[in-house]
């Protein structure tokens, strides 16, 4: 097979020849500047292009479309694989926005970086892909209302019964979640249908918290305590 190459993608400006009405509105360009989101575009096509836009690199995938039947069984695999849970928020044009992730890790301690992925084709994906700066918010088992909410598409978010407030940085800080980290993003891959994140952790803010996780495991999720330790205290 041969080889493949990453595309840098084209900055947003240009002329991507989308259909009139389907990317999002832009706010005009000024000098020195690249021109933002003046709104969270549309779930589908509209997002997955302006996070195209928005991505520093594409990996061709044309090339992986016989693997499809992989993909059943590649689900079932990591169902079984637990993973920890965040929320991650960014300022958006129109306000806050964020949404629950299971795909956070460490990369990195020194430097501190991090990576993630997010589903190219939802808005949010893309306003987070343009940010500076976002919090990933690391979640314990008393954040599962927040879990939630951030994972259903049009839930409640960011109201008066949901305490947040915005860093003097600019991004918006959920006030429940005791551990949360603030990074800026050092590479946007745009691989297939999702958008690959690595980021440089800044900043930590919060305390240890009830040192309680909570993991999703088999569409469910489940919390961490030390009636599940198999190991002996060490």
């Amino acid at each position: 097979m041969a080889a493949q190459h990453h595309e840098r993608r084209p900055r947003r400006g240009h002329d991507d020849g989308a259909p009139a009405g389907g990317a999002p509105e832009q706010v005009p360009e000024r000098a020195g500047e690249e021109p933002r989101l003046s709104a969270v575009p549309r779930p589908g096509p509209p997002a997955e292009r302006a996070a195209a836009e928005v991505a520093d690199l594409e990996i061709p995938a044309g090339h992986l479309q016989d693997l499809q039947h992989v993909g059943e069984a590649f689900k079932a695999a990591f169902a079984h694989h637990p993973a920890g849970v965040a929320i991650i928020t960014a300022r958006g044009p129109e306000g806050p926005v964020g949404l629950t992730a299971s795909s956070v890790s460490s990369v990195s301690a020194v430097p501190p970086i991090l990576g993630f992925s997010l589903q190219a084709r939802q808005g949010s994906a893309a306003v987070l892909a343009e940010a500076d700066s976002f919090l990933v918010h690391l979640l314990d088992a008393e954040n599962l209302g927040l879990a939630r909410s951030f994972a259903v598409s049009g839930a409640p978010r960011f109201g008066p019964d949901m305490p947040w407030e915005y860093l003097e940085t600019g991004e918006p800080r959920l006030l429940a979640v005791a551990r949360v980290l603030r990074a800026i993003p050092l590479a946007r891959i745009k691989a297939g249908p999702a958008l690959v994140f690595n980021a440089a952790v800044v900043d930590v803010l919060g305390h240890e918290g009830t040192g309680v996780p909570l993991v999703y495991h088999r569409r469910r999720f489940h919390e961490l305590n030390d009636r599940s330790a198999l190991d002996p205290e060490g």
